[in-house]
This record gives C-alpha cells, structure tokens and sequence, in this order.
C-alpha cells in the first residue's frame, strides 16, 4: 500500500512538474500562495503576542491597583494601632509587589516579542506585495514573450521564395488566360470572316454560272429549258428532297 501510494505521488509529482515547465504561471502562482500562507501565519502568530502582552498589561494594572490599596490599608491600620492587622495587609503587599515584578518582566518579554513579530508580519506583507507585483511582471513578459515566439513560428513557416514563386505562377496563369482570350477572339473573328467570304464567293459563281447558261442559249450552244451542262454547279436539294429539273 506504501509503495502505492509512493507511485501515485511520483506520478503526479512529475505530471505538475511537466505541467509547470510548460505553464510558468502556475509556478509563479504557487509562490504568491505560499507567500499569502507565511502571511497569515504571521498575522495569526502576532495577533496571539499582541493578545498576550495585552493581558499582561491589564494583570500589571490590577496588582498595581491592589498595591496601592494595600498601602493605603496598611497605614490606615497602623495609625489606629493595629499592628497585626498592619502587618498581614503589608505581606500581602508584599506578595502583590513580587507578582507584579513577574508580570513586568514577563510583560517585557511580550513587548519584545509583539515587536519581533510586528515588524516580522510587516517584512512579510512587503514580502508579499512584492512577489505579487513580481508575479505581475513576470506574466506580463511570458505572454509577451509567448507572443513573440508565436509570431516568429508564424513567420518561420512563410517561405518567401514560395510565396515569389506562387506569385510569379499566379502572373503567368493570369497573362496566359489573356493571351488564349485574345487567341480565342481572334480564332472566332477570322472563322466567322471565313464563312462570309465564302459564302459571298458561293454567291458570285451561282450568279455568273446563269448568266453562263444565258449567254449558251442565245449563242444556241445550250438548248432552252435544257438540262445543264456538265460543268454547271449543282445547286443544294431542297428541304423536301425533290431534285431541281
């Protein structure tokens, strides 16, 4: 069972190790604890002396009280006579005198040890101010430094000779879609130039072949309402099929 509970212990002592190693900021956090724990220790431990030396004061206070009751009875009773009666009250007197030189040394000792801690719980709660603003600055410069690692990461990653060359791949795509678009225009225009010219060309020849034909019949080469020549253009079958007689 001790060796267990060993384990588990050194497990999680290396798990928070680990964890503190990669997150400074709880370890920073763990001494501003521990510094508020010694605080209050402190206060706790002063506040006891101070109490102390309190009660002290006020038993210093009441046998001098009693002292000084004492010695105004015991003269009383030596001018009436009383002699007996005098002398008991002076031992009790007496006994109250050695009390409170008990008390005073007793009391002394407590006002040094008031002191001793006062100033003791006030190192401390500077102590502690100053490991808190510590703990401040010191986050502050882990974020920043954190920052600045990120983005140097960041920029590390971006290749400069990647980014020319996806530029220059970018400029090359783009002038090369310019020049297939003008190539494109250029193809359309001179197809479309084409079939007009041939067209008109078409147009043209069917109109000096009949005027060829014309001409044959008057010369009487080419008999009238005859059939053409060998030589005559066939004209394109009409959309019903028949054939031009």
């Amino acid at each position: 069972m001790g060796r267990l509970r060993r384990a588990i212990r050194g497990f999680f002592g290396r798990f928070l190790s680990g964890v503190e190693n990669r997150n400074p900021e709880i370890l920073l956090e763990n001494a501003v604890q521990d510094e508020l724990e010694n605080l209050k220790k402190l206060q706790v431990a002063a506040a006891r002396t101070m109490a102390y030396e309190k009660m002290l004061a006020n038993d210093a206070a009441n046998k001098q009280k009693i002292l000084l009751a004492k010695d105004r009875q015991a003269k009383q009773l030596a001018s009436r006579g009383q002699r007996e009666a005098a002398v008991e009250v002076i031992q009790q007197k007496q006994e109250a005198e050695a009390a409170l030189r008990d008390i005073e040394v007793r009391l002394e000792e407590a006002r040094k040890n008031s002191e001793e801690m006062e100033r003791a719980f006030r190192e401390q709660e500077r102590r502690y101010g100053d490991v808190v603003r510590e703990r401040s600055a010191l986050v502050e410069e882990h974020q920043r430094a954190k920052a600045m690692r990120t983005a140097n990461e960041a920029r590390a990653e971006i290749s400069l000779s990647d980014s020319s060359r996806d530029l220059d791949k970018a400029r090359q795509a783009i002038r090369q879609a310019s020049f297939e678009a003008d190539a494109v225009g250029e193809l359309g225009t001179s197809e479309t130039e084409r079939q007009i010219a041939a067209a008109e060309t078409d147009i043209k020849r069917l109109d000096a072949m009949r005027e060829l034909e014309e001409m044959e019949v008057q010369m009487g080469l080419r008999p009238a309402g005859g059939e053409g020549s060998p030589e005559e253009i066939e004209a394109p079958e009409e959309p019903g099929g028949g054939e031009r007689r």
